[in-house]
């Protein structure tokens, strides 16, 4: 996991070093650049595959010049079928390597997260590429003279415009700054699955168990859980340890907060050799951390800074115990319909898909930006290609169940673990984690001593922080928005979820 930037324009050579600081955050382990006239291109590394400066990037292969961001799992299986030559063990070495022997069409061929350039020095193209779901970010626009890609748009002292790089493949202008798509590559819904019930089961818990394995570092490397006592997490970390002992599970705790039970009974349960427990920061603590976690997501929603502080504890704890990747259950929800309890002549197609879709500027935004700040990659197994392709065939009979007396979500994710975890876990209501630990308790009474909501105490922080950085008079609902939750985010009060 790292940091990308490019730069074009008078003063790219000149400007990149600074830019690249700002990303230094992402990828603390080596710094890199490659200029050529008013082209420049950096890379700051998070070294977790091949650490060697064979590994590093920006990357020459042929005429492609390349620096990605990601993890690709099938990178192995890639290299072998295509036999291409490569002298390192980067697995994003695979992509332009892949790319320039079978075309960019081949990006689809990718399993696993990524977002990044690539410079065809041949025909003096650059082409941005991004996986289905988001999960890394990347952005173009312009900053004065330049045109820019880069990973966060906080590497730019000032950002004239700008817009995220959609999934999949496009080209990106080196005149205009225009993107025109090349390749899509996204995920669609197809028709129903017709398996039998327990074959319906059955299949979901190889998915599961399949994405988490894939995620799981080589065996020297040791890595971390996030750990909330739901069910989502615990799934991971219940699939995690029946494979590996050499993990570390971290969760908050306020002293007696709802989650901190479920932690301890799932602690129990399965015997995890290893649980560190994240204290909540104290009243003092508070306003910086508040004003840390609006700068690093760039976000005044309430949400995402209140939940954003839980995984920024967290992943500080990680990189402070010398760790460089731990999973997470981030996703699940959005996949199986955690959040809402929908009959079956509602949109609840309709809302799962644009809650998959809103992902990369909800809570994987959330988790990359807190986690990255740390220099921790997140793995997210829930985010896997072959389970979310799956998964978005399931009906609502296999999500939900609603009557008169009784209304319960994600039933065949339930179902499916129900022999791994306990049932209080199992049948455990949504809750949000900043609800669970207690964050969001302290977070609401901090900031609405001053002001009369959240949002306009937190759009005070980041007018101070980002105003000048941004000339525009109109804020980008970028820095605000949660599609379809921002009117119950801004009623919410300590507890609701």
């Amino acid at each position: 996991m790292c940091g990308v930037i490019l730069l074009a324009g008078p003063a790219a050579a000149e400007r990149l070093p600074e830019c690249l600081q700002r990303l230094r955050h992402r990828g603390p382990d080596a710094c890199d650049t490659w200029l050529n006239g008013e082209l420049a291109m950096g890379f700051a590394r998070l070294a977790i595959n091949d650490p060697s400066p064979a590994g590093g990037q920006p990357f020459i292969y042929g005429d492609f010049v390349s620096a990605v961001n990601g993890e690709i799992f099938n990178s192995v299986p890639l290299h072998s079928r295509y036999t291409l030559e490569l002298s390192s063990d980067n697995d994003c070495h695979v992509i332009p390597a892949l790319l320039l022997q079978q075309g960019l069409n081949a990006v689809t061929e990718l399993d696993g997260f990524f977002a990044g350039v690539i410079y065809d020095q041949k025909n003096q193209q650059v082409y941005c590429l991004r996986d289905p779901l988001g999960k890394k970010p990347l952005f173009v626009g312009r900053s004065g003279s330049e045109l820019f890609i880069s990973s966060e748009l906080k590497a730019l002292d000032r950002v004239d415009e700008f817009q995220q790089v959609p999934s999949g493949v496009c080209q990106f202008n080196l005149f205009t700054g225009e993107l025109t798509p090349v390749v899509t590559n996204s995920l669609t819904a197809q028709a129903g699955i017709t398996m039998p019930p327990a074959e319906k089961l059955s299949h979901l818990r190889h998915l599961l168990t399949n994405a988490v394995n894939k995620r799981l570092p080589v065996a020297q490397e040791p890595f971390g859980v996030f750990l909330s006592g739901g069910l989502d997490s615990s799934i991971v970390a219940a699939l995690v340890h029946a494979q590996r002992r050499d993990v570390v599970y971290y969760t908050l705790s306020s002293g007696g907060a709802a989650d901190e039970y479920y932690v301890r009974l799932l602690a129990g349960k399965l015997g995890l050799p290893a649980l560190r427990v994240v204290p909540l920061p104290t009243a003092d603590e508070l306003d910086a951390l508040i004003r840390s976690l609006v700068y690093t997501t760039e976000s005044f929603n309430p949400s995402v800074i209140s939940n954003g502080l839980c995984t920024y504890l967290l992943a500080q704890a990680a990189r402070r115990d010398g760790l460089k990747v731990v999973l997470s259950g981030e996703g699940a929800d959005e996949l199986f319909g955690g959040y809402h309890y929908f009959s079956a002549d509602a949109l609840w197609q309709e809302t799962r898909k644009q809650l998959l879709t809103d992902l990369r500027n909800t809570e994987l935004r959330r988790v990359d930006l807190t986690c990255m700040a740390h220099g921790i990659e997140t793995r997210c197994p829930f985010m896997d290609r072959d389970l979310v392709a799956w998964a978005m065939r399931l009906t609502h009979s296999d999500l939900y169940r609603r009557s008169a007396t009784e209304k319960q979500n994600k039933l065949i994710l339930r179902a499916a673990m129900e022999a791994y975890l306990p049932d209080e876990i199992i049948w455990r209501k949504k809750v949000s984690c900043d609800v669970g630990s207690g964050m969001r308790q302290r977070v609401v009474g901090h900031l609405r001593k001053q002001h009369d909501s959240e949002r306009e105490a937190l759009k005070a922080i980041w007018q101070e922080q980002f105003a000048g950085r941004y000339p525009s008079q109109e804020v980008h609902p970028y820095f605000s928005a949660y599609p379809v939750f921002d009117d119950l985010i801004d009623q919410r009060g300590a507890v609701h979820r």
